[in-house]
């Protein structure tokens, strides 16, 4: 289907072109800083070791990534609470923080943090990391916290959270998403699709659009619906067509010569302004 896959490999360049905000936290802060505050004092050596050992023990390529040490994993999930008692709930700080290390994606490495604790089959620090750094991106990471819970096999926890995530939520668009990938991976593809066509009903941005194809598409080939999912895609494409602006017109429409003038003389164009043409 070489339309089904062109179709995904613009979804998946789109989602992740260089410079695209990450949906999971957005930064409002001027990054024009000369050199870090007195707020910082505390945090930024923290946060920088914790940078430098994540580097080491998760890297950057998932592909290629080692089961981690049991000692750097605790290390790192200590440096996270230290991290998150010098932080100490303040969402400003935070920012100043992300500010000081954007260059090496601190915030997209942080917030990602309990997820690959939780794959590295560490449970309880990765929910203590999605509740410690929650109030960062709450929609997120409580999403996360659900989805851990899930995957742990924890259903009726997970469940629980869903439904009081999608009540608080104001990004709802990440807390639908977010539910399903819970139900995804509780094997409820039912539920699943329902939250994920929910996520893109309601997406206002072509990044939220993009993401939630990516979870949808995803999620029909997964359960042997190819056909479905190549449908779906081909109507995105469709809309994305209709979306596109006119192109500009260039000037006037070009008047001929036994055409009527458009001056409304009545007279032809040749026998009237035309006549020096």
């Amino acid at each position: 289907m070489p339309l089904f896959r062109s179709l995904w490999t613009q979804l998946e360049i789109n989602r992740r072109a260089p410079g695209t905000p990450t949906p999971r936290y957005k930064n409002s802060v001027s990054r024009q800083f000369s050199a870090p505050g007195p707020e910082l004092a505390d945090p930024l050596p923290i946060a920088n070791a914790l940078l430098e050992l994540d580097r080491e023990v998760f890297g950057s390529n998932p592909d290629q990534r080692l089961p981690p040490e049991p000692a750097k994993l605790e290390r790192l999930a200590t440096l996270a609470r230290e991290l998150a008692a010098a932080l100490n709930g303040d969402m400003r700080r935070f920012a100043a923080l992300d500010s000081e290390l954007h260059a090496a994606s601190f915030a997209e490495r942080l917030l990602d943090l309990p997820l690959l604790f939780a794959e590295a089959g560490e449970v309880d620090p990765a929910l203590a990391l999605a509740r410690a750094f929650a109030f960062i991106a709450p929609d997120t990471l409580r999403g996360d916290e659900a989805l851990i819970l899930a995957k742990a096999g924890r259903r009726e926890e997970a469940l629980l959270l869903v439904a009081s995530n999608l009540e608080q939520a104001k990004d709802v668009p990440s807390a639908e998403a977010k539910a399903g990938d819970v139900y995804r991976a509780l094997g409820e593809a039912d539920s699943a699709e329902a939250y994920y066509r929910r996520s893109l009903a309601e997406s206002q941005t072509s990044l939220e659009r993009s993401e939630a194809l990516v979870r949808l598409v995803g999620l029909l080939c997964e359960v042997g619906r190819e056909q479905d999912a190549s449908v779906l895609l081909q109507q995105e494409q469709s809309r994305m067509d209709a979306n596109k602006p006119a192109p500009v017109a260039r000037g006037s429409a070009k008047v001929g010569r036994n055409d009527a003038c458009p001056c409304g003389s009545g007279k032809k164009y040749k026998k009237c302004h035309g006549v020096d043409g």
